[in-house]
Parts: C-alpha cells; sequence; structure tokens
C-alpha cells in the first residue's frame, strides 16, 4: 500500500522516507543517508518530503538478482508463533521460493508492483531454508506463497525431485494458473508430497474473465481437478464475486462453475477495489470511486470496511450466493478427496486443534477478538444463506446442484 500512496504517507508525518517496491537494498542505501554518507536524491525507489514540504519520488529501483540474498534467518523471528495447523500437516510454515507473476489480471496489483515480472530463488537458498525449518523447527508442512508456482517448467520438476530426495517426507501446497499443469505434472506434485493445490479461477464467466484479462484454459478445469481428487490432492478454487459491471447471468455462470468443479474447498470474496490496479483505475476515471486525499482518509475507509458494490447485482444477492458457497464448505461431505475423505467431525476436530494453536501463540484478548468476530461472521453467513429462497431459486443455489456439470438455458428467475 505504501508503494501507492507515499505522498499522503509521508505527508501524514509518520515517516521520513517510503521505499517504493522492493526495499532490501532500499534500506541499506537509506541507512547510508541517516548516517550523512548520501543524500536522498541518490537512493532509487523511494519517496520523500524536502525541508520545503515539496514531494519528490526517486527513478525506480531495477530489480534485485535474488541471487544475491542469503537464506533468511528464521533465528530472528519466533517461528512457533507462525506455524498453522492443516488437515495434512500440523507444522505448517509458509515461505517464498520466487517473487511476482507474469500475468496483467486487472483486479490484482502485480502490474504496479512486480511490473509482471517473474523471478526465482536459486534451489540452494530455498533447500538452505527448508533444511532449517525441518532440521531446526520441526515443520512438517510448507506452504509456498508464490503468486504464481510452476511458472518455470524446468525449474517445477527439478524442485519436485529435489524436495523428494531430501527424504523428509513433508508435506505441502501452492497456487498456480489453472491449465498449466498436465497430468504428469500433478502426478510429480502429489509424489514429491505436495497435498494442496490452489487454482485462481475468479469467475465462471468467459466475457468476464476476458474483461480482467484473466486467461486460462477452461476446457481443463474439470479434468484437471478430477485428477487432483482421484490423487487424493485438496483442490482450492478462488472465486471473485461482484466484478464492476458484473451481471446477474455472469453471475450465475460463477456458482455453475463452483458446482461442476467441487473442489475440495472453495474461497470465495467479494471484489474490493484495490489502488494501483486497472479496474481500481478504471473505476476512478468513471468517477465510481473516490480516492481519499490523506492517510487519515484511507484508514477510514479501511475502518468502515463496508463493501462497495460496483456490479450490477443487487448487493444481497451477492452476500447470499457468498454465504451459499462458504456454507457449504463447512457443512458438506462430499466433494473431498477420494483418499482421505474429510468428514464433518474432522472439519471440528481442525477447527479446534487450530483454536487452540491461536490460544497458545497469543495473548487473550487477541483470542477474545478472534472468537468475536468469528462469531459475527458465522451469523452472517448462516443468515444469508438461508433467509432468501427467492433469490436461492434464482441462481439455483441448492445443495441437490453439487457436483453438476449438465445445466438447460432456461432464463433466470426473476
Amino acid at each position: 500500500m505504501a508503494s501507492i500512496i507515499p505522498e499522503e504517507i509521508l505527508r501524514a508525518g509518520c515517516v521520513d522516507y517510503v521505499g517504493i517496491s522492493e526495499g532490501e537494498y532500499t534500506l541499506l542505501e537509506l541507512l547510508e543517508v541517516l548516517r550523512g554518507e548520501r543524500t536522498p536524491e541518490r537512493v532509487l525507489g523511494i519517496a520523500y518530503l524536502d525541508a520545503e514540504g515539496s514531494f519528490h519520488r526517486t527513478q525506480d529501483r531495477p530489480f534485485a538478482d535474488l541471487a544475491d540474498f542469503p537464506p533468511l534467518d528464521f533465528s530472528l523471528i519466533t517461528v512457533e508463533r507462525y506455524l498453522q495447523y492443516s488437515s495434512w500437516a500440523n507444522r505448517t510454515f509458509m515461505i517464498y521460493t520466487a517473487k511476482g507473476c507474469p500475468f496483467r489480471c486487472d483486479f490484482c496489483y502485480n502490474k504496479e508492483y512486480h511490473r509482471c515480472q517473474w523471478r526465482g530463488y536459486p534451489k540452494e537458498t530455498v533447500f538452505s531454508q527448508i533444511h532449517e525449518l525441518v532440521q531446526r523447527y520441526n515443520v512438517n508442512g510448507l506452504l509456498f506463497c508464490d503468486e504464481m508456482f510452476g511458472t518455470d517448467k524446468r525449474r517445477f520438476r527439478e524442485f519436485c525431485q529435489s524436495i523428494s530426495e531430501t527424504g523428509y517426507n513433508i508435506k505441502w501446497g501452492a497456487q498456480t494458473v489453472m491449465g498449466t499443469l498436465s497430468n504428469e505434472d500433478i502426478e510429480l506434485m502429489y509424489a514429491a508430497g505436495c497435498r494442496r493445490i490452489d487454482f485462481g479461477l475468479e469467475t465462471g464467466s468467459a466475457e468476464m474473465r476476458k474483461k480482467i484479462h484473466k486467461f486460462y484454459d477452461a476446457s481443463r478445469i474439470s479434468a484437471t481437478i478430477k485428477k487432483c481428487r482421484d490423487l487424493g490432492l485438496f483442490v482450492t478454487n478462488n472465486f471473485i464475486l461482484g466484478f464492476p459491471d458484473e451481471t446477474p447471468e455472469q453471475l450465475r455462470e460463477t456458482v455453475r462453475l463452483y458446482f461442476g468443479t467441487l473442489p475440495s474447498i472453495c474461497a470465495c470474496c467479494l471484489y474490493y477495489s484495490l489502488p494501483g490496479t486497472q479496474l481500481y483505475s478504471e473505476l476512478e476515471e468513471q468517477g465510481r470511486v473516490q480516492r481519499p486525499k490523506t492517510l487519515d482518509g484511507w484508514i477510514q475507509k479501511a475502518k468502515k470496511n463496508a463493501f462497495e458494490n460496483y456490479s450490477k447485482i443487487p448487493t444481497k444477492e451477492l452476500f447470499t450466493v457468498l454465504a451459499f458457497m462458504t456454507w457449504q464448505e463447512v457443512f458438506r461431505n462430499s466433494g473431498r478427496p477420494s483418499k482421505g475423505s474429510v468428514k464433518l467431525k474432522s472439519v471440528f476436530s481442525t477447527l479446534f486443534n487450530r483454536i487452540r494453536h491461536f490460544t497458545l501463540t497469543t495473548s487473550f484478548l487477541e483470542a477474545f477478538q478472534l472468537a468475536w468476530h468469528t462469531l459475527k461472521r458465522f451469523c452472517f453467513i448462516a443468515w444469508y444463506a438461508h433467509a432468501y429462497p427467492s433469490i436461492r431459486k434464482k441462481y439455483d443455489l441448492y445443495a441437490k446442484n453439487l457436483g453438476r456439470t449438465e445445466w438447460d438455458d432456461a432464463p433466470m428467475a426473476r
């Protein structure tokens, strides 16, 4: 966020400099500025105010060679606070093997921040970190948080082979784009310990995918997810509801894609207008979104946390579809991986372990705030998932449709 609104942050008076994009080398040079060894205008990739209060932004810093960075020193943090419980590993830690993404989705900040460039860390750096996490901190699961895993096919296959050769029997997950993995790739990932794959499907409408520049081979969705489920992989399909100018008909296409793919997990959210993205710029040009002029304005906007609907779909309908999908993810038993099928009692067991882990690593006040937020969220989902039968009829929101792939072309109920 600081890279997107540097002037607002500086004029708030809370910092003297703002780093733009990556900050590893920028920070080192700023230390020289503070020691009087360098002037700020000679530091690439920063913004600052001069003595007269004028705003300055220096030339963007070229991306660093990730081979120049040493492995992360995990002794500088309390690793226990960052471990997560999952159904496939009870001590899961998140790390990166790469930065950036080559795609240009209009709802993502990638074009502004990473300039649509993908860069991988050297294999030696990645595996040095994996060795330390496993041997020193007893980590048995890894979640690779790369924006796009498997971009470089040769590197991808070498990685799978190398992690198998460690002998750690570690389980892991990653996110990628639908259509980039062949059946052989998926089998290789499973054999190397992968137990979760996240796909960013976003929308079931081909017209909307074209509009937001989300391109993938939709014809491979069913076969790819079936292959994952047959192996026993957990599949997370990510959907975004309520894109700008999205219509009820386009939303119903997303609902149908959700039913047809029937993933292990569905991560569904509402569209949020994120500064620095192409869609935000378009909304701003159309006068449909008002950009705060101060940092306090941004803070107040965030505190309100109010959903701003830019689609052509009534907000109540968006909430109902969101709640239905979320409710089904918690309480349905069908559609799970055929190996190690997850039952309802397993869902509650996972929830219990997560709460237990959270209470052991945070304060009582933080745990209470989480519990209160969770309760409010549950009530919201329960209400919208059941309170509006006419909306459920309009979008065919019925559990009996789980797994359904064939639909007629009848017009939507009004």
